[in-house]
């Protein structure tokens, strides 16, 4: 019966170092995660220079967080963000869900890439994530383990983005525009959302702030078209029919 009790006491301690050791590699953990798992979901480069959470508090860092476009699209990147904070429940990482108390992303420096009357390169990493949580990418992709691990975040914040706006009918002019702050609450808290789900939230109301800045980056262009028209003539107005269908 001894021998019993101390062997089950071994196996407890193995069991608590093991957690400690994992919790205590978490920037790892997530930094890999993120680099790993991200490809999957949006079928586009993912790179995150460093990690720094706090085992306490959950406080931290995300930073040199980059993420690349879907293939077909020029542009350098879809999203740049030097610092993303982050407010995490530490103790969730090794659950099979994640709570992330708060996601604060300032300045983040977005490119809107459009060809012709296509789809653009942030609607297609949309399009992506929701390819994969549909039931036939659940069953393709049934081995991978972040399908089906859960996330919670209570707040998301994006403030003083911009967006560089890059289109066939800008002539190959890029335009950068500011875009207006926005906030998501509750993801995944009265409903269970996977790393997927809430994903596709993010960029679906990112997509939605990102409409009004192409229109406005439109409009600009079509002023600057019609005052160049009135310069050097007609022929400058040619371009403008197709400029004018996106501000509508």
């Amino acid at each position: 019966m001894k021998k019993i009790l101390i062997f089950a006491g071994i196996v407890v301690v193995v069991i608590v170092a093991a957690a400690v050791l994992m919790v205590g590699n978490i920037n790892t953990i997530i930094k890999k995660g993120v680099e790993k798992g991200g490809p999957v979901l949006l079928k586009a480069p993912v790179s995150l220079s460093k990690v720094d959470i706090d085992l306490k508090s959950g406080a931290g860092l995300f930073k040199g967080l980059t993420i690349g476009n879907p293939a077909g699209y020029n542009t350098a990147y879809a999203f740049r963000l030097r610092n993303l904070k982050i407010d995490l429940d530490v103790k969730s990482v090794t659950s099979d869900k994640i709570h992330i108390r708060e996601i604060i992303i300032d300045g983040p420096q977005i490119t809107y890439e459009q060809k012709g009357a296509g789809t653009s390169n942030l609607a297609q990493l949309q399009e992506n994530i929701k390819s994969f949580s549909s039931p036939k990418g659940k069953d393709e992709k049934s081995g991978a383990g972040a399908q089906g691990k859960k996330m919670q975040i209570d707040y998301v914040k994006v403030d003083n983005a911009n967006i560089s706006v890059s289109m066939d009918v800008l002539q190959g002019e890029k335009m950068t525009v500011p875009i207006k702050p926005f906030e998501i609450r509750n993801i995944g808290k009265n409903r269970d959302r996977t790393i997927a789900d809430a994903l596709g939230i993010i960029l679906t109301e990112l997509n939605r702030a990102v409409t009004p800045s192409v229109t406005q980056a439109a409009s600009v262009y079509t002023k600057k078209l019609e005052k160049k028209a009135k310069d050097i003539g007609q022929d400058a107005m040619k371009p403008l029919e197709g400029v004018k269908g996106l501000i509508k």
